[in-house]
């Protein structure tokens, strides 16, 4: 048996050069696996349309119904134990405010677990 090292640097340098070669390997294996792929359908250049005379006229956007919506958050209220009159208003927020919700909510636990 020949030299055999117990260093744990060294070993793990080696086993970390073998496990990003492989995937090296595995990427350069999968980039020509996507080159020769016969399953691929050929894609055509794109024949110019000719441009429509006139352009429609622009259509509003319907009006969203929230009443359903109001009911139900009315509802959520109550069932928490606040009345009606402690609701100030009730308005949609954009997509953004789940996201704050939910890094808020990360941040209070994170503050109750230390």
């Amino acid at each position: 048996m020949g030299p055999v090292t117990t260093n744990p640097w060294l070993i793990s340098i080696i086993n970390m050069t073998i496990v990003f070669g492989v995937l090296a390997a595995l990427g350069v294996l999968m980039k020509i696996i996507q080159l020769v792929d016969p399953t691929q359908k050929k894609t055509e250049k794109p024949v110019a349309a000719p441009a429509p005379a006139a352009a429609p006229a622009a259509v509003a956007a319907p009006v969203q119904d929230d009443s359903e919506v109001i009911a139900v958050i009315a509802a959520a209220v109550a069932a928490l134990g606040h009345s009606a009159e402690q609701i100030a208003c009730v308005r949609r927020l954009p997509e953004a405010g789940w996201t704050q919700n939910a890094r808020i909510e990360a941040i209070s636990v994170r503050k109750e677990c230390f």
